[in-house]
């Protein structure tokens, strides 16, 4: 079980990141916010970087699961689907880049590939979360008639793929959630 201490740290770790950025994070405000010294710090998670893949992972893996959750829980309304039932499941790309934790988001995966066990964990978290779209792609399938056909490539290369961010810098030249869920009617459902 972890110590009071170490969840205080984390609480805060996850504050600083939400409040400056992963930029600016600092150890001394972290261990200020949490009634702590830094040698707990180092005590607990081993190193500045620990700290930081810690509540960054815990961080990404919120973000994550926040969009599965929401997804899961549309595909639970119905015991058969349509193929509108299907596209209400999805924002357009200009719209996803403006959730207010997509900039973190970038953050984290930026940071990722400079720190290898933070890229590591966010690896595990990504592919543990695949499983679970696969799964729920798979659930979706079978509320679907049975002539329809559903092809998860668009959805699985959807979310392995693509950048929102770009769309949100792209303001007004951004593809409209229109298109992009006529984009997305497309493949997922050639033909019909």
């Amino acid at each position: 079980m972890p110590s009071d201490a170490r969840v205080l740290l984390l609480k805060s770790a996850r504050n600083e990141i939400e409040q400056y950025g992963v930029l600016d994070f600092r150890i001394s405000r972290v261990a200020t916010a949490a009634n702590c010294s830094v040698t707990q710090i180092y005590r607990y998670f081993g190193s500045r970087n620990g700290i930081v893949v810690q509540a960054l992972a815990d961080l990404y893996q919120e973000i994550l699961e926040i969009n599965i959750d929401a997804v899961e829980q549309h595909v639970k309304n119905f015991d058969t689907m349509t193929i509108e039932n299907v596209l209400d499941m999805f924002t357009g790309p200009k719209e996803k880049a403006a959730m207010p934790m997509m900039p973190v988001r970038l953050q984290i995966l930026a940071v990722a590939s400079t720190i290898p066990e933070l890229e590591e964990k966010i690896s595990e978290i990504t592919q543990h979360l695949y499983v679970k779209w696969v799964q729920l792609i798979e659930e979706v399938r079978e509320r679907l008639p049975k002539d329809v056909i559903l092809d998860e490539r668009a959805i699985t290369i959807d979310l392995l793929l693509m950048m929102p961010y770009y769309a949100y810098l792209m303001g007004g030249l951004a593809v409209s959630v229109e298109n992009y869920v006529a984009w997305v009617r497309h493949k997922l459902f050639p033909g019909q």
